[in-house]
């Protein structure tokens, strides 16, 4: 038998696997060991006997960088796994690792998985606490890993908060940077780090804020929070509380549930503008910058009926007029359809929106879309009923599938009922879905979009020709 020598990490076991290779030693005359045993491979050089093929494997990138992560896992037998993957694909099976069904295979795939997982909970579990020291403010954190993958899982924190100094303490090692260099050390048992600091009273507020009573499933959070990590997760102390609380919670969402906007009787556009100026039934209100409400001619035979505000909208007050409304305005031109001739608003009257986290969204000054809740829709559908009341109109476009549930009072098949008439409502005699213009933005192809551009106006010519005809 033959000792293999090698430091514990990826990089040492692979130079030591290409030495074997080229030596041309098979798995089974090897006994994988880390650098501090006594024996050492040079020691055993007489028990190696002759070697009949030099043997140099080339593998795949990916095969290399999952290869690494198994090397972290937390199982004595990955390195000779991993040796022995490499001898049979350079022993004439290259395509050894697309054979879903070989033990050898499957085991690596089993601890990928399992160090993957790892690493995700460990950027999910992870609370940096704020401590001082010598004047210095350091951010520290300790962490329950399952396999020793510290190293690999630091480089998440050096990208996502280069800039403050922090450390990540785990059983088997930590992990420091300090704005300039990442290095590692020895790790500490959880009972020698005993820190807190007023950023738990944020997690638990912050926990409390998104606990939703209405999805409780214990096993479930378990399996995704297992207990394991609870010892370092502040909010846990909230999780019996918030469950015990739950029924009563649940009674008081579904009261919420039921609230409407109750619009004032009004005599006309201008007077039930002014009234929901102050509109305060569902929550979105509280965020926006102001009610953005309908307009147009009343009485209109068309009426179009959008989603919500967007962004622009909502700063300016007026409904379409951000890069959605450049969209309807386009579609408008093409169907030969007069946009003062027509009633356009939305089935909800306040912009939802939420802070941007990534720079693709704009950071964290951007406000990002959020689709309105079928509570906040219930909300504020009086408001569109007292519209539709007041315009009277012969046809409805309705854009999305906000909109057109809106509109239906159903969820919608906005694929297979877009561009036919729908006559199955007391709000308006016909009613025809067409995409929303922010869909269309998002089309995934400029084939898409064209597409539905097309698809668009062909929807308003059809809605604007038959508001002219009388109904039967």
């Amino acid at each position: 038998m033959i000792l293999a020598n090698f430091d514990p990490h990826f990089e040492s076991w692979r130079e030591e696997a290409r030495r074997l290779l080229r030596e041309g030693i098979s798995p089974e005359r090897i006994i994988w060991s880390s650098a501090d045993q006594a024996l050492s491979l040079f020691t055993m050089e007489q028990n190696r006997g002759s070697v009949a093929v030099a043997l140099t494997p080339r593998v795949s990138a990916d095969f290399l960088a999952n290869a690494r992560l198994v090397s972290m896992a937390r199982d004595d037998e990955r390195w000779s796994l991993l040796y022995r993957l490499l001898y049979r694909m350079a022993c004439g099976h290259p395509e050894l690792m697309n054979d879903v069904v070989d033990d050898d295979v499957i085991a690596f795939h089993h601890l990928l998985k399992s160090v993957k997982r790892d690493l995700h909970k460990m950027h999910a579990f992870v609370r940096f606490k704020e401590v001082h020291w010598e004047g210095i403010t350091r951010y520290v954190a300790w962490h329950r890993s399952e396999h020793p993958c510290l190293r690999e899982g630091a480089e998440f924190f050096k990208r996502r908060f280069g800039d403050k100094p922090w450390s990540i303490f785990t059983p088997d090692e930590s992990a420091h940077w300090d704005l300039r260099e990442l290095t590692f050390a020895s790790g500490i048992p959880q009972h020698e780090f005993q820190v807190t600091d007023d950023f738990d009273e944020l997690w638990k507020s912050y926990y409390a804020s998104i606990f939703n009573p209405a999805r409780i499933k214990i096993k479930a959070m378990k399996a995704e929070m297992a207990p394991k990590y609870w010892g370092t997760l502040p909010e846990v102390d909230l999780i019996r509380e918030l469950v015990r609380e739950a029924p009563a919670r649940l009674h008081r969402m579904a009261e919420r549930q039921n609230v409407r906007a109750e619009p004032p009787p009004a005599s006309s556009l201008t007077e039930l503008r002014q009234s929901a100026l102050s509109c305060k039934a569902c929550p979105i209100a509280a965020h926006a910058t102001q009610t953005v409400f309908g307009e147009g001619p009343s009485p209109a035979r068309l009426m179009i009926v959008g989603e919500q505000p967007g962004d622009q909208e909502d700063r300016q007050g007026r409904v379409f007029t951000g890069p959605a409304g450049e969209i309807l305005n386009e579609a408008l031109r093409a169907a030969g359809v007069d946009r003062t001739e027509v009633y356009v608003t939305n089935a909800v009257k306040h912009f939802k929106w939420r802070p941007g986290t990534t720079a693709r969204e704009g950071g964290g000054k951007a406000r990002v879309h959020q689709k309105p809740s079928g509570t906040e829709m219930h909300a504020c559908r009086p408001w569109l009923e007292a519209e539709i009341a007041l315009v009277k109109p012969d046809v409805i476009l309705a854009l999305g599938a906000t909109a057109a549930t809106s509109v239906l009072g159903r969820l919608p098949k906005l694929g297979s009922e877009r561009g036919r008439v729908i006559q199955e409502n007391t709000l308006a005699p016909r009613i025809v879905l067409s995409w929303h213009p922010a869909a269309i933005l998002r089309s995934s192809s400029p084939e898409e979009e064209h597409r539905r551009k097309a698809e668009l106006a062909a929807d308003l010519a059809l809605a604007s020709r038959i508001s002219q005809t009388e109904f039967n």
